[in-house]
């Protein structure tokens, strides 16, 4: 797996909506020949930024379902029906449309959290309000053995 975002750190969108990406989130965008541009939808609350590479194995399994539920039917509809191929500006900003910022309740203060090959944008105060649990059991159940 590509480790190109893994740096988080909070930011503030302008007035117009607009992110200033970090010099390393530019970087792995167009790192290995990458266009520049990003898939970005929304889902649990946050914007998830995708590779167009990445977003199209999203778009294949999530078309490859043959009779979903009206539960997953309503997640595919949501997840796919938002998302928008992004790409910054030359000084390194992109706008968040207004549609995705109301699904993810952004504020002007946000927080980018790099997870490998795709990064997440929250909003500052949800972000800050997220709760540690013990996932411990979860993770064993899926053969995951972390230190901690």
């Amino acid at each position: 797996m590509k480790k190109l975002f893994t740096k988080s750190l909070s930011r503030s969108l302008d007035p117009k909506g607009r992110l200033m990406l970090p010099p390393e989130y530019r970087d792995g965008l167009i790192a290995d020949g990458g266009s520049g541009t990003f898939w970005l939808t929304a889902f649990y609350g946050r914007l998830v930024a995708y590779l167009p590479a990445d977003w199209d194995l999203v778009t294949e399994q999530l078309s490859s379902i043959p009779m979903p539920s009206p539960r997953l039917s309503h997640f595919k509809t949501k997840v796919m029906g938002l998302a928008q191929e992004l790409e910054p500006d030359a000084q390194g900003r992109v706008r968040i449309p207004q549609v995705l910022m109301h699904e993810a309740k952004l504020h002007k203060d946000v927080m980018l959290v790099g997870m490998l090959n795709k990064f997440e944008i929250w909003d500052q105060a949800s972000f800050n309000a997220l709760q540690l649990e013990d996932v411990s059991e979860e993770l064993t159940g899926l053969g995951i053995n972390l230190s901690l």
